[in-house]
């Protein structure tokens, strides 16, 4: 066999080698297959999820119900979530603001423990989040805080750079209504105040998603309303734990918040402060709580907040 004989045949060769690679290569097929309705609405009305790990749905008590999603995210990151919804129709129900020792003074303490002060057999603490932005020294939170009608502090104290008329709050009304609102309307509502605290960042304003300049994956409390103020959502992404979960930025929040059917959501306090907890064996333990989401200070420990919001059920 001449030289050229054999590298034509070499040539050949390769050409079939090659050609019968690319015909094996195949893609990964991602399909997100969520098993809950609130699974359901996250996956079908963003653009987030890549694939559904943990999708588990369970009531604490008629009107309010805990989801916790996990999911691989389109970019690529493990993303896990806890998602409390409160229907405020459901007769003796209530959200309320938390403060350590239950008290009117400024301080700081884990939810757990203002859970413990709150609750009783007659007004039982059934789960909650935590609150507002604080001073981590003094406890005071950078925003207002009403409780069973009672104004403890009326005015923001916003972190350093940002203006005092930036200062957002999330309310319960005297007729039981969520509402979430910003300076220009608090004068002509808060007299109807009967439970409020101050927020962050507004996300989602009128059930559209407003533009903020922060990108950063990071754990995150968001709270959203329904149009009518009579459903809520609190939602904790937990984050810093790359192969757990690695956060969400406010854009990511917006577009959840949007899917389960917010008209307008704001951001509370995150990093180390994000906490959902939750009653332990049900009503008949009171004083037993569970935080359930894995917050980022030293491997998961509780951190000490200012406020925060407890969902209740009154018990007559």
């Amino acid at each position: 066999m001449s030289y050229k004989n054999y590298l034509l045949i070499l040539i050949y060769l390769f050409s079939i080698s090659f050609v019968s690679c690319q015909e094996e290569v195949k893609y990964t097929e991602y399909i997100a297959i969520p098993k809950t309705e609130t699974g359901k609405k996250l996956v079908e009305n963003t653009d987030l999820v890549a694939i559904v790990y943990n999708d588990t749905t369970y009531e604490l008590k008629s009107g309010v119900s805990v989801t916790e999603f996990g999911f691989l995210s389109m970019t690529g990151y493990a993303t896990h979530m806890f998602i409390f919804h409160v229907d405020l129709t459901e007769p003796n129900i209530n959200i309320e603001v938390s403060t350590p020792n239950n008290s009117p003074i400024f301080g700081l303490q884990k939810m757990t423990e203002q859970a413990i002060y709150e609750d009783s057999e007659d007004d039982v603490v059934l789960g909650g989040v935590n609150g507002d932005f604080f001073d981590m020294n003094s406890g005071e939170p950078f925003g207002i805080v009403y409780k069973a009608g009672v104004a403890i502090k009326t005015y923001a104290k916003p972190p350093s750079g940002v203006p005092s008329d930036e200062f957002h709050w999330f309310a319960i009304t005297n007729e039981n209504k969520a509402i979430i609102g910003n300076q220009d309307n608090y004068d002509d509502l808060k007299s109807d105040f009967q439970e409020a605290s101050g927020c962050g960042v507004i996300l989602l304003q009128s059930g559209k998603i407003l533009s903020n300049t922060s990108t950063a994956l990071e754990p995150r409390t968001t709270v959203g309303v329904t149009e009518d103020g009579t459903e809520v959502y609190f939602l904790v992404v937990d984050g810093r734990y790359y192969s757990y979960s690695s956060g969400m930025n406010y854009l990511e929040l917006a577009k959840c918040m949007k899917a389960l059917g917010a008209f307008d959501a704001a951001n509370l306090d995150g990093g180390g402060s994000s906490t959902f907890f939750i009653r332990d064996s049900g009503i008949a333990n009171n004083g037993h709580f569970n935080v359930i989401n894995h917050p980022s200070d030293n491997g998961g420990e509780e951190r000490a907040v200012a406020n925060g919001f407890v969902i209740k059920f009154l018990n007559k």
